[in-house]
């Protein structure tokens, strides 16, 4: 039996809402409230300003993913970088990010630099951190997700889990509260207040650090963060400029593959699994010639499959569980 989790996605949290224009446009209008589902208003009301809320695991690359993002038309994923390699889909002909008409596109790592990128520049690539977390308050057993391009934002709620983490030594499965706050700002030298998240706990240090001493739980695998642009950071006049080519109707970056492949990659790395033993078993249980070299490669192989990988991170950490119990014995 699978000693893994797997979490559903509930529902998103978003930080506006779409207004109509002229000649039967929408645009996205900040709110100075948190735009929440409805099982969530019934617990926090129509227009909370914060939430009570947990992190699931102490992975903080499956809930707190912060990537430069680039979406096509259609609102999903074509490019997803780190500010020196991303990861796009690519037209195999040019080298360049695929455009609608590219006839054979591919998975492929290029050069991730926001200074040269014109998709940055004109707002069609921004940093994105995509938070998914539990609130325990609301009925269901899934994660919510909630995105956010906001500088101040990002280092507020990286610079609390660094707090947190450094008192607690962990995380996972403390109560926190994330609050949409007024913060002022000097763009252009000018006063100007906008609201950004924050994330704290409203116990004293010493009731926080009693959670330190709460075991972690069972393994949890969290949905990858959709591929879908967020339409309160990302305006549909935005991602239809112009640039170069159009990005549109093609294949677009898949996330959850991606995801899994990192946390494969990273769990080999942690136990240190002999390369005889990787063929071994995908040799029984999928018919597929594959070694521990293959794990090399930032963009999975064609042979992999989601379903595939999936498995085979199951498999891991029961090995990891079984080698636990071999020392405790």
């Amino acid at each position: 039996m699978s000693k893994v989790v797997r979490l559903p996605r509930q529902g998103k949290i978003r930080l506006g809402i779409k207004k109509e224009g002229d000649a039967n446009t929408t645009y996205p209008t900040l709110t100075d409230y948190l735009v929440c589902p409805d099982e969530v208003k019934k617990v926090f009301g129509d227009k909370p300003k914060e939430l009570k809320i947990m992190f699931p695991t102490e992975d903080e690359s499956q809930w707190a993913t912060q990537y430069l993002k680039c979406y096509s038309v259609p609102r999903e994923l074509i490019c997803r970088g780190d500010g020196e390699i991303a990861v796009a889909r690519v037209d195999k002909a040019t080298g360049s990010i695929a455009a609608k008409d590219a006839v054979d596109t591919e998975l492929r790592e290029i050069t991730c630099n926001p200074e040269s990128c014109a998709y940055y520049q004109r707002s069609r690539c921004r940093r994105v951190i995509s938070l998914q977390f539990l609130i325990p308050d609301c009925p269901g057993f899934g994660v919510y997700q909630l995105n956010t391009s906001s500088l101040y934002s990002i280092v507020n709620i990286n610079s609390s889990i660094k707090f947190i983490r450094g008192i607690c030594q962990r995380i996972s499965m403390i109560p926190l509260f994330l609050k949409l706050v007024p913060q002022e700002t000097y763009p252009e030298g000018k006063s100007k207040n906008i609201y950004v998240l924050s994330l704290t706990a409203s116990y004293t240090l010493a009731e926080i650090q009693r959670y330190a001493c709460i075991p972690p739980g069972q393994a949890l695998l969290l949905p990858p963060p959709d591929i879908e642009a967020p339409d309160d950071l990302f305006p549909q006049e935005v991602l239809e400029q112009k640039i170069h080519c159009a990005i549109s109707d093609i294949p677009t970056v898949d996330e959850a593959l991606l995801q899994i492949w990192n946390k494969v990659k990273k769990q080999l790395k942690k136990r240190g699994v002999q390369s005889a033993q990787v063929s071994l078993w995908f040799d029984q249980l999928h018919n597929e010639e594959v070694n521990l070299s293959d794990f090399e490669a930032i963009v999975p192989p064609a042979k992999f499959t989601i379903e595939m990988l999936s498995h085979f991170y199951d498999a891991l950490v029961a090995y990891e569980e079984k080698l636990k119990q071999g020392q405790q014995d």
